[in-house]
């Protein structure tokens, strides 16, 4: 750090002919000495001198760095948490800003304290300054790259409890005397990596805790991850301009940032990301025709069912296989509302998760509207419409609409998070509904990306 000025002689160990110093590409002097003089702003130059000797040459690069600068020094793609000097303590009018960056694949999350937070996909030098009225610091951030480079992809599966479905107990397969952390290592070898399969997350409720090996830095402008489904497009719906739909089975999405480091979602705060219906489905394009076919379109908050482990498997006095039992599973909210769900003819095994001990099960979270319609009228071609935007396994995996933008989630109030990155992520499906011979909507997951680790570039929507 130069703070005034500093006299630079280089050590000579051979006859030369001329020493020339350039700054920033300009010559400032011919001389075996040089002497910089630091000016009154920070700044940050690169000085080469140049030796000659009978026609060869010997350069030497260095970097300059000027004024009052506070220095932090980070690995990319992982959150460096800023503290503004003691002068700024319990000023209410603090501005971060960044005033200069090789890249725009970075975040600085900020409140009007004096913490920040600050990630970047790319390494450099950033420049940034901190400041209250007349109280200014300059702050220079170093991003340099990790010793290992991270996977855009899924790095380990923490939780799995898909909630009673007909391909629970399939995908993943369930043998007799697998545990709860059997299952989670079952789900995580299913999910992890680029060559990741398909994991059912049974009925509304569902669910599956996953994380990356670093944090997915928030872009502004930009959707930030994906997580693949099998959603897909109806082929032959008979509705005329109907709206984008086919096998759309909304999981609700949920991220969590590494606060206390320690590489686990235990006490990290979860943060809901605000998809179009989260709150209501009215803007859906699909709405209108929702409600005249009186599907359920209310959408709950804070909702709560608990499903009971099924009486039996195989009706009494039928052979065991493939029977539906159209009062199989008992399951109540805490809207005052229960019903059986039904076991079809497609599947033969238990949709009660086999390795739960508990008789019960309750699941906690968002309730989505019910977004499958018979559109055949005669209960043979149901179609389950897509959601606008902020689900998994609500448009297919190649679509802009199945990437995710952080910059939409909030937290427990409302509020938008203005989150500089995550690194877990939590998925459970949405939807409680009943599709005829489709049987339950339910979601399905499978490869997670780091839409910036893989150079893709969406844009995202102001919702």
């Amino acid at each position: 750090m130069v703070k005034e000025t500093v006299q630079l002689k280089p050590t000579i160990e051979n006859r030369i002919d001329s020493l020339v110093w350039l700054l920033d590409g300009k010559r400032v002097a011919n001389a075996l000495e040089y002497t910089f003089q630091a000016p009154a702003d920070p700044a940050s130059y690169s000085l080469i001198v140049s030796a000659y000797n009978k026609g060869n040459i010997a350069q030497k690069a260095v970097q300059i760095t000027t004024g009052k600068y506070i220095n932090w020094s980070v690995v990319s793609n992982s959150i460096l948490k800023l503290q503004a000097s003691s002068k700024f303590a319990g000023k209410t009018d603090v501005k971060w800003e960044v005033v200069s960056a090789p890249t725009e694949k970075y975040r600085l999350s900020a409140s009007t304290s004096d913490t920040a937070m600050f990630a970047s996909v790319d390494r450099g030098s950033f420049k940034l300054t901190v400041s209250s009225g007349s109280l200014v610091d300059t702050l220079l951030i170093t991003v340099r790259q990790p010793d290992a480079s991270p996977s855009p992809y899924i790095w380990k599966v923490y939780d799995y409890l898909p909630a009673p479905g007909q391909f629970v107990n399939e995908i993943p397969a369930y043998k007799a005397g697998d545990t709860y952390e059997t299952m989670i290592a079952k789900a995580e070898k299913e999910l992890v990596g680029e060559d990741a399969s398909t994991v059912t997350l049974g009925g509304w409720g569902g669910y599956v805790v996953f994380g990356f090996d670093h944090t997915i830095v928030n872009i502004s402008g930009r959707r930030d991850f994906r997580v693949h489904g099998n959603a897909f497009g109806a082929s032959a719906n008979p509705r005329p301009n109907a709206p984008f739909g086919g096998s759309c089975e909304p999981g609700v999405v949920m991220v969590a940032y590494d606060k206390n480091k320690n590489g686990k979602p235990d006490e990290d705060e979860w943060y809901e990301i605000k998809g179009s219906g989260n709150f209501s489905a009215e803007g859906e394009p699909w709405y209108a025709a929702a409600v005249a076919a009186k599907n359920d379109v209310r959408t709950f908050r804070a909702y709560e069912m608990t499903y009971s482990r099924p009486v039996t498997e195989t009706p009494a006095g039928t052979p065991e296989g493939h029977i539906s039992i159209k009062d199989y599973i008992q399951w109540s909210d805490n809207q005052g509302q229960q019903g059986f769900k039904i076991k079809n003819t497609f599947h033969a095994q238990s949709y009660y998760p086999g390795w739960v001990k508990e008789d019960k099960i309750t699941y906690k979270g968002i309730r989505l509207a019910s977004n499958g319609l018979d559109e055949s009228g005669k209960g043979n071609y149901y179609v389950l419409y897509g959601f606008r935007y902020g689900y998994v396994d609500n448009y297919p995996n190649a679509h802009d609409n199945s990437g995710i933008d952080i910059d939409w989630a909030i937290d427990k109030n409302g509020n938008k998070a203005n989150l500089p990155g995550i690194d877990f992520v939590k998925v459970y499906n949405g939807i409680d509904q009943e599709n005829g011979w489709l049987g339950e909507a339910s979601t399905e997951v499978s490869r997670g990306e780091d839409l910036h680790l893989l150079g893709k570039n969406i844009a995202t929507i102001n919702p």
